[in-house]
C-alpha cells in the first residue's frame, strides 16, 4: 500500500498502545480509556459479525454511529507476523485514504489502534463512520428483487449490475486489488436507478503497478460465486459487459464468461453439496424478572426465531412492555426457581426444536446461521445441540480464564427434553445423541464489579440451599478454592488479560469457597435448632 497520508491525521502514542485518529476525534471516542474492546463488548453494541478471525460490531456514540472491527490475534504465528508489518488495522486506515485520493467510495476512517506488548501486536482495531442507509450487495439486490413494480424492479438490476462491472473496471485500471472482493463486502447506497458502490474489508486492499490476469479472474469469480447465483444469465453479461467496457467485443466477453467458470469450478471442487429441505419450526424461550435493560437484546437477537416465548417471574420495571414489542407471546408465572421456570416455558413452546437463552445472553448472527443450516437436516436420533458461551466483561471478551467455551445444551428438540440439575445450576436434561455447534451465545454476565459481587452472594445462597447436608470441611474450603483459582489463572491462561484475569479467577475462588461456607453456615444453624428443639423437649413440665 502507498505511504499517503490523509491531511490532519493524528497519531497517539501510549505505553504499548498507537493510534492514529481522523481530524476531531479524540481517543476517547474510538478507545475509551485506552482499549477499543471497551465499545465492542457494550451490551448495546449490535455485532454484526463474530468470527475466529474477526469481530465487527455497530453502536451509538456521542461520535455518531460507529462501525468497529476487531481483527482477532490469537495464534503466535498471526502475532510474530505482525511484528514486521503494520497492523490489519493500520492497513485498513492506509488504505481507505488512498483509496479515496483514487476516487473510490469507503466508509469514513475515524481511526485505527493497535496494542502491541514488546512489539508484538495483540489488539488490532479498525473505527469507521456508518454509511446511513447502505446495504450489502446481496441484500441490495435481494431487495431489487422482491420490488413488486416490474419496471423498477428491470431498471434496478440493470443499474446495479452495471454499476458492479464499473466498480470493478476502475479498480483494476487502478492498480487496486482486493483480496476478497465478494458480495458482502461491497455497499451499495444511493437511489435505484444510480447506486453508489462503497468497499469494505479495507485491510485486503493492495496498490500495484498492474492488477495482473490471475487477479482480475479471482475477483470476477469472488463476486460470480457470492452474487452470481442470485443473478440472470443476463444480468451477468450486464456486469461483464461493464466491465470491459465499450471496446469489450462479444468474444472477448466469452473468454472471460470461460476464464471465470472455469476459476469457480476449481475453487468449488471437492466441496459438499448443501442438503436441501425445509427447517422445522424453531421456539425461543427467555424466563425474566426486572430485565428491562437486557432483554430488548436479547430479543432482537432471535428475531428470525418462528415463536418467542418470554415468561415473567413479576417484574417491576417495563420488562414486559420491551418484550410485547417482540412477541404476543408474554406469559406470567410466579418465580418458583430457575429449574421449574425453564420447564413452564419449555411446556409453553410448540415448536418442534427450542433454543433457550437467558435475558443477558444474545445469538450471534453466525450462531443463527448455524442452526437454521443444521436443523434442515437434523437426523431424528439428535435430542439437543450444546452451545458455546463467550462472556463479555470487564471491556474484553473472555476466550481464557476456563469462561470459554464451556459449552452448554441450550438448542433442543421438546418432546425429547425436561429441565432438572438444581438451582441455580439447572440444565437440560436429553434422551438422544447431544451435538456440538461451534458459534458461539454472547452473554453479557456482569454490568461491573459491585454486580458480579452482588450475583456471587446471591448464587451461593441458592447453590448453599441445595447443597444442605452435605459434609464441609479442609477440601471444601481450601483445597477447591485453590484449585479453581489455578486453574483459572494458570491452567485456562487467565494470566494474560493482566489485572483482570487475576480478578476473575480471585472471584471464581471465591465463589467456591462462599459457597461451602454458607453451607457449613446452614448445618451450624440446623444444630442449633435441633439443640433447642431437644433442649425444649427436655425441660416440658410433665402433665398433671
Amino acid at each position: 500500500m502507498s505511504a499517503e497520508r490523509p491531511a490532519g491525521e493524528r497519531c497517539v502514542v501510549r505505553r504499548g498502545l498507537r493510534a492514529w485518529l481522523a481530524p476531531g476525534i479524540q481517543l476517547a471516542d474510538v478507545a475509551p480509556g485506552g482499549d477499543p474492546d471497551r465499545l465492542l463488548t457494550r451490551p448495546d453494541c449490535e455485532m454484526v459479525k463474530l468470527q475466529q478471525k474477526v469481530a465487527v460490531g455497530v453502536l451509538t456514540t456521542p461520535a455518531g454511529r460507529l462501525y468497529i472491527k476487531r481483527y482477532n490475534v490469537f495464534a503466535w504465528r498471526v502475532a510474530l507476523g505482525n511484528v514486521w508489518r503494520r497492523s490489519p488495522a493500520l492497513g485498513a486506515w492506509r488504505a481507505a485514504h488512498v483509496l479515496g485520493a483514487r476516487g473510490f467510495a469507503t466508509p469514513e476512517p475515524l481511526g485505527a489502534v493497535e496494542v502491541r506488548r514488546a512489539g508484538i501486536l495483540e489488539k488490532s482495531c479498525f473505527v469507521t463512520r456508518e454509511v446511513p442507509a447502505a446495504r450489502t450487495a446481496d441484500q441490495r439486490w435481494q431487495a431489487i428483487v422482491a420490488d413488486p413494480d416490474g419496471v423498477r424492479r428491470r431498471a434496478g438490476r440493470r443499474a446495479l449490475a452495471r454499476a458492479l462491472g464499473d466498480l470493478f473496471r476502475r479498480l483494476h485500471a487502478a492498480g487496486v486489488y482486493h483480496n476478497d472482493l465478494k458480495d458482502v463486502n461491497v455497499l451499495v447506497d444511493g437511489p435505484v436507478g444510480a447506486p453508489r458502490c462503497v468497499l469494505l474489508d479495507l485491510e485486503r486492499v493492495r496498490t500495484l503497478r498492474r492488477v495482473g490476469h490471475r487477479r482480475r479472474v479471482k475477483n470476477l469469480m469472488q463476486l460470480a460465486r457470492t452474487l452470481g447465483p442470485q443473478a440472470s444469465a443476463t444480468d451477468r453479461l450486464r456486469f461483464l459487459a461493464a466491465y470491459l467496457g465499450p471496446d469489450g467485443a462479444r468474444a472477448e466477453r466469452r473468454k472471460w464468461v470461460g476464464a471465470v467458470g472455469r476459476a469457480a469450478a476449481r475453487k468449488g471442487a471437492g466441496r459438499l453439496a448443501g442438503v436441501g429441505g425445509s427447517p422445522p419450526r424453531v421456539s425461543c424461550t427467555v424466563i425474566a424478572q426486572d430485565e428491562e435493560r437486557m432483554i430488548e437484546g436479547c430479543l432482537a437477537s432471535v428475531a428470525w426465531c418462528d415463536e418467542l416465548v418470554v415468561v415473567d417471574g413479576g417484574s417491576s420495571d417495563r420488562t414486559v412492555a420491551v418484550a410485547r414489542r417482540f412477541t404476543d407471546r408474554v406469559l406470567f408465572h410466579a418465580w418458583p426457581g430457575h429449574r421449574a421456570q425453564k420447564q413452564f416455558a419449555l411446556d409453553a413452546a410448540s415448536g418442534e426444536w427450542v433454543l433457550n437463552l437467558d435475558a443477558d445472553e444474545r445469538v450471534s448472527p453466525e450462531l443463527a446461521t448455524e442452526i437454521r443450516r443444521v436443523l434442515a437436516r437434523v437426523p431424528a436420533h439428535v435430542g439437543g445441540f450444546a452451545v458455546p458461551r463467550l462472556v463479555a466483561y470487564l471491556g474484553r471478551w473472555w476466550y481464557r480464564g476456563g469462561w470459554y467455551p464451556r459449552p452448554i445444551v441450550r438448542l433442543v428438540r421438546r418432546s425429547a427434553t425436561r429441565w432438572g440439575g438444581t438451582d441455580p445450576h439447572e440444565r437440560a436434561e436429553v434422551t438422544g445423541d447431544v451435538r456440538s455447534l461451534r458459534a458461539p451465545i454472547i452473554h453479557y454476565t456482569y454490568r461491573d464489579i459491585s454486580d458480579h459481587l452482588r450475583s456471587i452472594n446471591r448464587l451461593t445462597t441458592v447453590a448453599a440451599a441445595g447443597r444442605a447436608g452435605r459434609r464441609v470441611g479442609l477440601p471444601q474450603l481450601v483445597l477447591e478454592p485453590l484449585w479453581r483459582f489455578v486453574r483459572a489463572y494458570l491452567v485456562t491462561r487467565g494470566a494474560a488479560d493482566g489485572f483482570a484475569g487475576l480478578f476473575v479467577a480471585g472471584t471464581g475462588a471465591f465463589y467456591v469457597f462462599l459457597r461451602a461456607a454458607k453451607v457449613w453456615e446452614l448445618q451450624v444453624h440446623a444444630a442449633a435448632a435441633s439443640a433447642k428443639r431437644g433442649d425444649g423437649r427436655r425441660r416440658a413440665p410433665a402433665s398433671s
